[in-house]
């Protein structure tokens, strides 16, 4: 009688450790899967968020263009508020970390980030360059020019 109950009890105790096992491992994997950012990610993130800018500001250049026969300058953008504290309307919705920044006049328009943004004098061509304010060594920068081209680059010296 007892050796039944006893053979019952130990595949009870035999299915309860499995599944104790796979919980242990599910956890475990649960964890690896919600790891927070590396500086890498991060990085990443930093410069996703500028190449986006720079994409919204050619936007409001050929829109400005288009309307202006001319490039506008940032204290343009600025003053009439295409870009402002507020966000900018050059950016989609499906950016909202791009469309709700707070843009300032500058030096760094936004945290982190200088922006030279030069109109040749007649107007009819331009080059925005944002500057990685925290990167002494590499001088990390995105630019690009009236032809909307997207650069990436950092100094020949950066290892």
């Amino acid at each position: 009688m007892f050796g039944g109950m006893v053979h019952a009890m130990k595949g009870r105790v035999e299915v309860l450790l499995a599944l104790v096992v796979v919980l242990v491992g599910a956890c475990g994997a649960w964890g690896q899967k919600v790891q927070s950012p590396t500086m890498q990610d991060r990085v990443r993130e930093q410069h996703s968020l500028v190449i986006n800018i720079v994409r919204a500001i050619n936007a409001a250049e050929a829109s400005y263009k288009e309307k202006n026969g001319s490039y506008a300058t940032w204290e343009t953008f600025i003053g009439s508020g295409d870009f402002s504290s507020t966000g900018t309307k050059w950016a989609p919705e499906s950016l909202p970390t791009v469309r709700h920044a707070m843009y300032s006049s500058g030096p760094e328009i936004v945290p982190g980030w200088k922006l030279r943004l030069n109109v040749a004098k007649n107007g009819q061509s331009y080059t925005v360059v944002l500057e990685d304010a925290n990167d002494p060594k590499c001088h990390f920068a995105i630019s690009s020019d009236e032809r909307g081209v997207i650069r990436q680059g950092k100094s020949v010296d950066c290892q």
